[in-house]
């Protein structure tokens, strides 16, 4: 029986899915008898998305886990609160650290040129000395660990959920995003049972045929999705509220028109959040996945469909930036995305008036740290700064050569030219920080 209903609740109820697009997902899915290695019930791996030009397609259904989503740690009125310190205590610490463990992936993804499968590999940090980082994040009041980077974090087998189990017991919240296909049923408990607080699972079509093109390799849209349902039926069974799940998707021509399938997917899926992001493209490849002038145009419409029908089934998107289609364009001379200076308050010079000015706050709460120990305060700029290898976290924040250099920049309102390749969404983070000021 081919499945083929446009609610995606009615996934997992014993049907078959058949059709081109799923061919490599396609498979029983009836969770009363179709179990993990764990012995959890799996949730459907089939996934049929509704064709765009049929209008919201989706039934409205109850708000799920979006409902439920709280405020990240830190939110912009505590970074606020810590910036408005410096002027008259002092270096303050940052809120979060970003940490690499490192650039090796187990995938090949088109769009990506930061992995060793695409530039030289790099010395990476010993586990002994980004473990000791966690505890000198703390030293500096560092709130939440976000684990990512240039390459698969998973792929680091003994050492991320190493960092994950530090990081909870020195009190941070937790953050990971993976390609997913790496995870197994002991992070699953892992992350279950010390109360990781989300996983943002990086996922760029609605099907196999757009994901698995995108990532190259066959069969990761079916792992990934699998690896999302076993966490949150394991989740789920242990009456817990964490992790949340999140969805990240970078837009390229390919997968352009299926926002709303991936509103749909989210939903089947549980996640509270997806983040829709722009493409960085200067290299061949990522030109080629680049939207032509008419497919940018279409965007507007289709990121409203979509939007509407998040709001209906309670997921908070960031598809507000699509509106605007200089947004697509990071990096490029066509965007919008030239970081913003205030005009600055007549007569005010003080620091807390150049902050309030400053195009971009970063380099007062959060800082980065590659998997060869390379420090920068974004994930534009990483690896440009001071390597903590030999030097502590304390002393490259506090007094860290290119650091200092962002923050005068910042504070003169000029900032470096790689700054016009930032997501629309870390720009309106900063926005309202800064607005807090």
């Amino acid at each position: 029986m081919a499945w083929s209903s446009s609610d995606p609740a009615q996934l997992g109820r014993g049907e078959r899915i058949d059709g081109p697009e799923t061919a490599s997902i396609r498979g029983k899915v009836d969770p009363s008898t179709h179990r993990d290695e764990a012995g959890f019930p799996e949730c459907p791996t089939a996934w049929r998305p509704q064709p765009s030009a049929r209008g919201e397609g989706a039934k409205a259904g109850p708000p799920t886990v979006g409902a439920c989503y709280v405020a990240p740690v830190p939110d912009p009125v505590t970074i606020a609160e810590r910036i408005r310190r410096w002027p008259e205590h002092g270096v303050q610490g940052p809120l979060t650290l970003e940490l690499y463990p490192t650039l090796r992936c187990n995938l090949d993804c088109r769009f990506c040129d930061t992995t060793e499968r695409h530039r030289p590999g790099l010395p990476e940090l010993s586990a002994q000395r980004q473990l000791e980082l966690l505890e000198e994040a703390a030293e500096l009041g560092v709130q939440r660990l976000f684990l990512l980077g240039g390459g698969e974090p998973l792929a680091a087998r003994a050492l991320t959920p190493a960092l994950m189990a530090r990081a909870k017991a020195l009190g941070m919240e937790g953050i990971l995003t993976t390609n997913g296909t790496l995870m197994g049923p002991e992070l699953r408990e892992q992350l279950v049972s010390t109360g990781w607080d989300e996983v943002h699972f990086s996922v760029d079509g609605p099907t196999a045929a757009i994901h698995d093109g995108l990532r190259g390799q066959p069969g990761c849209f079916r792992r990934v999705v699998t690896k999302i349902c076993r966490l949150r039926a394991l989740r789920d069974k242990r009456g817990a509220q964490l992790p949340r799940i999140a969805l990240h998707f970078v837009l390229t021509r390919t997968n352009f028109h299926t926002l709303e399938d991936m509103v749909r997917l989210g939903h089947t899926l549980g996640a509270f959040r997806i983040d829709f992001d722009a493409l960085i493209a200067y290299q061949p490849e990522q030109l080629a996945l680049a939207l032509q002038p008419h497919e940018q145009a279409q965007v507007p419409a289709l990121a409203r469909r979509a939007m509407a029908l998040a709001e209906r089934l309670g997921i908070a998107t960031t598809l507000e930036h699509f509106l605007d289609p200089r947004n697509l364009h990071r990096g490029s001379d066509q965007g919008a995305l030239v970081v913003e200076t205030p005009a600055p308050a007549h007569g005010a010079d003080d620091m807390l008036s150049q902050l309030r000015r400053a195009p971009c706050l970063k380099a007062w709460h959060y800082i980065v740290v590659q998997a060869d120990g390379r420090t920068s305060p974004c994930c534009v700029l990483a690896g440009q700064g001071e390597s903590v290898e030999q030097r502590s976290l304390v002393d490259v924040w506090r007094s860290g050569d290119f650091l200092e250099e962002i923050r005068a920049a910042m504070l003169a309102g000029t900032p470096p030219p790689r700054c016009s390749e930032c997501s629309a969404n870390i720009l309106a983070h900063e926005r309202v920080v800064r607005g807090l000021v």
